[in-house]
């Protein structure tokens, strides 16, 4: 602005400096012609006088009094008489203006300027009494002529008035620069500076305010953002078109195991090289959706890849990363539960049906009706125990539990229990054993008598003849805890990840000479789950299995 000023100034001053000298030397030039003409008119008006009263004076005695030229031109436009004694060889001048005006009106004049434009002649002609012409011209220097002879003053003078007019317009821009510099245009409403800038000031006031405003708004989202992505289980990352990495959450940086100065502003292919990764990058860039699960670190992760457009364009991309081993351990053990259900209630049912069938067709006979019909009713009781078991386990996954919490003593549960599974126990010539003191936990009865109930059925199940069972219900550290010990036939290692899954069996040799759902251990699991309590398993094959379940 400063700059501009200046200019704007130095100019002015220039066009002032060179307007100034044009019209003064249009002004002295025509005061130095109107004297050459004043002169000459004078001169005219002189010799006229004399001559008519005179009539045969000789006009060579005027010709050594005056510069100017002498000429006498008779009516008719010959020339009668010229002071450089060419009048014999001079044209007739019945045609030049001013003898043509001084013929109309008694005085007449003209200028004619010589082709250089260096030099011009001014004729004055009066009439005299007898009708001749008597014409005196002189040769004067014409506007360009006096000004090319005073051209280098001018040119000094104009250069002096410049430069001065230029250190006076960087004085006075530096003075009206100043006030305006020195506003603050934070506060611009408390500035006096010029009367002329208040309308911009209040603008740029209310621009302020409206941009604060606007900051304001930004940053409450942005905290907001960044609020919700940091608490994100899942991570994203946001890049431009050039795939370099402009945003990110903590769980991205979880997930792909790299540090914030690995991550910011980072070609996104140099932190993870993977083939499903550099597909999900490219096909974003390229405008288009991606969506699938990666392996990384032991884990899957659904990435998801969309671009992200500005008026059609693709300006960059936006990457998801979900965690979905759960759910895919989930769907596995969906799909095997769907098969090992089918299988388990086909079995049953295949059973009840051939020995129903060979009933109906009379081809049993009379005495073995009544072993049929306990085969029968032995599958079907088993049938409707899987059942209840499935849903059991369906209501503990989705925490459907009617009953109310209550104080339960786990020591009287496991003394009740024992009695229940005494008979079993005897037939087996297995001898359990309740230790432990009384032990109160608080938790829905029904659920934990079946846990326990599971645990210890399962020990004299899978023992040997003869063999031991070992419950204990104590306070360990504070927390609650029951605990079932035998000495049968123990878990082999590769199962031991397993024994709580649907449906799965232990000792798979002898599953068919041992009755069970193969849900027991799955409904002790997730009736922990629901107690918060968790599950211990210490287990040698042919020595015996120890479960403690710490409330």
């Amino acid at each position: 602005m400063k700059r501009k000023i200046f200019l704007n100034m130095s100019y002015i001053a220039l066009i002032t400096v060179v307007c100034t000298t044009v019209f003064l030397s249009v002004v002295a030039y025509g005061r130095y012609m109107s004297q050459v003409k004043e002169g000459i008119q004078n001169e005219a008006g002189y010799m006229a006088e004399s001559l008519n009263q005179h009539e045969n004076q000789s006009l060579d005695a005027y010709k050594d009094i005056t510069i100017s030229r002498i000429t006498l031109i008779a009516a008719d436009g010959k020339v009668l008489y010229d002071s450089t004694g060419k009048e014999k060889s001079m044209s007739n001048h019945r045609n030049r203006k001013e003898f043509k005006e001084a013929e109309k009106n008694g005085a007449g004049e003209s200028t004619r300027i010589s082709k250089t434009l260096k030099k011009q002649t001014y004729y004055y002609a009066v009439k005299l009494s007898d009708g001749s012409v008597l014409r005196l011209s002189r040769e004067t220097q014409t506007i360009f002529n006096q000004v090319e002879g005073v051209l280098p003053v001018l040119i000094l003078m104009m250069a002096v008035v410049f430069v001065l007019a230029l250190a006076l317009s960087r004085l006075l821009t530096g003075r009206i620069i100043e006030p305006i510099n020195r506003i603050n245009l934070e506060h611009p409403e408390d500035e006096n500076t010029y009367d002329e800038l208040s309308p911009l000031l209040v603008r740029i006031h209310r621009q302020n305010e409206a941009i604060k405003e606007k900051i304001r708004e930004i940053k409450e989202k942005q905290i907001e953002f960044t609020t919700i992505t940091e608490n994100m289980s899942e991570g994203f990352l946001i890049l431009n078109d050039k795939s370099v990495v402009l945003s990110y959450n903590t769980s991205a940086l979880r997930i792909l195991d790299i540090r914030e100065d690995q991550c910011s502003n980072q070609n996104v292919l140099s932190i993870n090289r993977s083939h499903e990764f550099r597909r999900a990058v490219e096909a974003a860039l390229n405008g288009e959706a991606f969506e699938e699960v990666m392996e990384f670190r032991e884990r899957k992760y659904l990435l998801m890849a969309n671009p992200v457009t500005v008026s059609g364009a693709v300006k960059g991309a936006v990457l998801m990363m979900i965690d979905v081993t759960e759910k895919e351990e989930r769907e596995e053990l969906r799909k095997e539960f769907s098969a090992n259900v089918s299988h388990e209630l086909k079995t049953p049912l295949t059973t009840i049906s051939g020995y129903a069938e060979l009933m109906k067709d009379g081809l049993v006979k009379q005495e073995d009706v009544g072993r049929f019909s306990e085969k029968i009713y032995t599958e079907a009781r088993r049938l409707i125990s899987m059942i209840e078991g499935i849903i059991k386990l369906s209501r503990l996954d989705e925490n459907q539990i009617i009953q109310e919490k209550e104080e339960v003593d786990l020591y009287q549960l496991a003394l009740e229990i024992k009695n229940s599974l005494s008979m079993k126990a005897a037939e087996e010539g297995i001898d359990i054993q309740v230790l432990g003191s009384p032990c109160k936990v608080s938790g829905v009865r029904q659920i934990l008598y079946e846990m326990l109930y599971n645990l210890m059925e399962n020990a004299v199940k899978y023992n040997d003849r003869g063999g031991h069972v070992f419950v204990t219900a104590a306070v360990m550290e504070g927390r609650a805890a029951v605990i079932v010990e035998d000495d049968g036939i123990g878990i082999p290692p590769e199962d031991a990840d397993r024994i709580f899954e649907r449906f799965y069996r232990g000792d798979k040799s002898h599953s068919s000479e041992r009755e069970g759902t193969g849900l027991g251990l799955s409904i002790v699991k997730h009736g922990a789950k629901y107690h918060g309590a968790k599950i211990e398993v210490e287990s040698e094959v042919g020595r015996g299995t120890k479960i403690a379940v710490i409330f």
